[in-house]
């Protein structure tokens, strides 16, 4: 299969669900689906809070990180009261062949107990409201933060680090503000959305009330983990969206959105940095319990769309991966290209995710989530699978072990560093004793020589064997 029938393969797995949903529901819905139901996925924020949503167990285990095993030691209780929550994630690693007494005990991915975020990250979440809500704040970890419409910030993890997100607007959201900080011991990613809708007005249901524009502010204070000589990272965005439909049966809205990096390297003779450019058109299809997002995406030289992603702290070190320009082609013209989004509840107790896009300047990315539990008797899956530039030259070529031009299937499986991957399967052995196997390649932080910070790959098993406790 090649890399166009894998694009026309994917836009027939977007459609084919919404598909099947018309079909089957559309004559009964109006009567069964409640308002807060339809709009589940009316935007990425019904998807960033379902992701969040885990099973964490207390009791014991063994995690094998790089193939040096640990025995593991963990307390992790959930207590959910309305709008207030939160979560432990207290966890203890224990090296029994290590020779000093310093070097035996460690954090959850074998990091040492010497900096403040090590001790932050006991402490997995304090949230107050939903997403959605008119008031919502979150501390913790992060994972799929999306920020307006996602041209400049989709998917967004802060790797276990613990951050902050704030969301306000008035009562009926004709004004408000979404923020985030990537760390709150060392604050390097953070910014935010502001939007108004002009034409809102009390007691009346016409679409020109939700007509809606934006402006977005994000930036990156250390994009290069280290380097005291370079400039922050900045984006800035608007964006309008206009609905079309809005019912309770289904929600189209039609969005535009433009964006501003300073990526480019050259100044003009004022000495005034030049900034690359790009646009976003799209169409957001809301439907009982799926969303659908297609976009058509045109950019300049040195811009990146959905800069800030999964795996943007982790790539940012190595600026021809950050830029995620093939060096070997060069193409006339503006970048061009598609970005699709399918999330997917086909029952109450799955949720599907999966985003893909495709450029003529770079190779493609690819991002899938599943989340199951209870739909087979004592039984819970959850994975995702995110990968970047797919098909581009190994990043072991030449000095190591890989190829120039591996075939896109061949590297789209593959786990190296343009990649992350988690697999977790939970099985209720004895109630309310579960067992867990997971499985993880994914990033951890590290304090370099120069004492800055940056991230590197681990490989991750861990089996554990304990209660959930919720609450």
């Amino acid at each position: 299969m090649s890399r166009n029938d894998f694009f026309v393969f994917w836009v027939v797995i977007l459609v084919l669900p919404c598909t099947i949903q018309v079909y089957g529901q559309v004559e009964s819905s109006e009567i069964q689906h409640t308002e807060n139901e339809s709009a589940l996925y009316e935007s990425p924020s019904g998807l960033e809070e379902a992701i969040l949503q885990q099973t964490n167990l207390s009791g014991v285990g063994l995690t094998i990180i790089n193939e040096d095993p640990f025995f593991r030691m963990q307390l992790q209780p959930e207590v959910n009261l309305g709008k207030i929550g939160f979560g432990l994630g207290f966890v203890v690693l224990y090296n029994p062949s290590a020779e000093n007494d310093e070097d035996k005990i460690f954090t959850e991915d074998a990091e040492n107990w010497d900096n403040p975020s090590s001790y932050l990250r006991t402490v997995r979440y304090v949230r107050f409201g939903h997403l959605g809500d008119s008031f919502y704040t979150r501390f913790g970890e992060l994972d799929y933060v999306t920020i307006g419409y996602g041209f400049i910030m989709s998917g967004y993890s802060n790797h276990d680090r613990r951050g902050i997100r704030l969301n306000l607007s008035n009562d009926t959201k004709k004004y408000g503000v979404e923020t985030v900080i990537n760390n709150v011991s060392n604050p390097t990613v953070f910014g935010g959305r502001t939007y108004i809708r002009p034409l809102q007005k009390e007691h009346e249901s016409a679409i020109l009330n939700r007509l809606e524009f934006g402006g977005t502010y994000l930036t990156d204070i250390d994009p290069s983990w280290g380097n005291q000589n370079e400039d922050p990272l900045v984006a800035l965005g608007v964006d309008v969206g206009f609905p079309i439909i809005h019912n309770r049966l289904m929600r189209v809205n039609l969005y535009d959105e433009i964006a501003f990096l300073n990526t480019k390297p050259t100044s003009d003779s004022s000495g005034m940095i030049e900034l690359a450019s790009g646009n976003a058109i799209g169409i957001g299809l809301s439907i009982f319990q799926a969303l659908f997002k297609v976009e058509y995406r045109t950019f300049g030289e040195a811009y990146r769309p959905t800069i800030f992603d999964y795996t943007y702290d982790a790539a940012k070190a190595n600026v021809p991966d950050f830029l995620g320009k093939d060096t070997d082609t060069q193409i006339d013209g503006p970048g061009r290209g598609f970005f699709s989004l399918l999330a997917w509840r086909p029952t109450p107790m799955v949720h599907l995710l999966g985003t893909f896009e495709d450029y003529n300047t770079t190779e493609p990315k690819l991002y899938i989530g599943v989340t199951e539990s209870g739909l087979v008797d004592k039984m819970s899956f959850r994975a995702f699978y995110v990968k970047r530039n797919i098909g581009e030259p190994d990043t072991g070529y030449p000095d190591g072990i890989g190829s120039k031009d591996p075939l896109f299937f061949e590297d789209l499986f593959r786990l190296d560093e343009k990649s992350a991957f988690t697999v977790r399967i939970g099985y209720e052995a004895y109630a309310p004793i579960e067992v867990a196997v997971i499985r993880e390649f994914r990033f951890r932080q590290v304090e370099k020589p120069d004492k800055s910070f940056g991230f590197e790959p681990i490989r991750k098993t861990t089996v554990e064997v304990g209660v959930s406790l919720k609450f």
